[in-house]
């Protein structure tokens, strides 16, 4: 299948963007020691699963999964952890007695806010070349292209570039 140049010259665009977010990825990954001794004990992943349930509230592990694109086994794991340093409860959900629903606690809610406050800190540090307006841009095409990756695709193919 030929294509345009046009349409060439956006797969090049796209691809750049594409090792661009890979490069990006690894080095958050890399740089988690910036702001490791404010979690001590908790994984990135950890103070993920905290800030999903402090977002949604209280969430049966499943939904926590999904909203994460993880395996459920991931969220189990990272749930005992959890539970054992007293960030999280775990509970009937009321709803469905079958069902266990997952709290947030107090300590919890405040672990993630001392987590949070030392990664947004560690990236000021490093973005300290970058003025307002350019961290507002920033901000604003990495929230549009969240919610375009997270949009249902309108097709699916074989010839998909990836």
């Amino acid at each position: 299948m030929t294509s345009s140049p046009v349409e060439r010259d956006r797969i090049e665009a796209v691809e750049a963007l594409f090792d661009g977010l890979v490069r990006f990825s690894r080095a958050l990954k890399a740089r988690s020691g910036d702001w490791g001794h404010a979690a001590r004990d908790l994984t990135r992943g950890d103070i993920v699963a905290l800030g999903v349930l402090e977002a949604r509230g209280s969430t049966r592990p499943g939904q926590m999964a999904a909203a994460l694109n993880v395996d459920p086994s991931v969220i189990s794991r990272q749930l005992v952890t959890l539970a054992r340093l007293d960030l999280v409860t775990r509970g009937t959900d009321p709803e469905d007695g079958r069902a266990e629903l997952i709290t947030i606690t107090p300590q919890g809610r405040e672990r993630l806010v001392q987590a949070r406050e030392a990664i947004c800190l560690a990236l000021a540090e490093r973005l300290g070349h970058w003025d307002l307006d350019e961290i507002g841009r920033a901000t604003a095409v990495v929230e549009d292209l969240s919610i375009h990756l997270h949009e249902p695709t309108s097709h699916t193919s074989k010839d998909s570039h990836v």
